[in-house]
């Protein structure tokens, strides 16, 4: 038999399936045993649904659609969200209450 027989060929890379994440029909489901679902093809797996797909069909996943962009308003702000627990720890005007535990 030949050594390299089973080997794919290094000069064309493999094709890549679609991306359950960028997909909007990925669910991720209540089921600690079958955390991932498709809304799409209905059903609940153990694995990403694109390898479930392929593993049962023999192809790639032809239901994959991409999630629509974000709008402004659903996009994540870098900006914090009021003062930061730093600031307020070091205020010289905020008051300091001291709390007896021991009782």
């Amino acid at each position: 038999m030949k050594a390299d027989q089973g080997a794919a060929p290094s000069s064309s890379p493999l094709p890549k399936g679609p991306n359950c994440w960028e997909c909007r029909y990925l669910a991720i489901t209540w089921d600690v045993r079958m955390p991932y679902g498709c809304k799409m093809m209905g059903f609940r797996s153990k694995v990403i649904p694109s390898l479930e797909v392929l593993r049962t069909d023999g192809r790639f996943c032809g239901g994959f659609s991409p999630k629509p962009p974000k709008s402004d308003a659903q996009k994540v702000s870098k900006k914090p969200v009021g003062k930061s627990s730093k600031s307020q720890k070091n205020d010289p005007r905020r008051p300091i209450y001291h709390i007896n535990l021991i009782t």
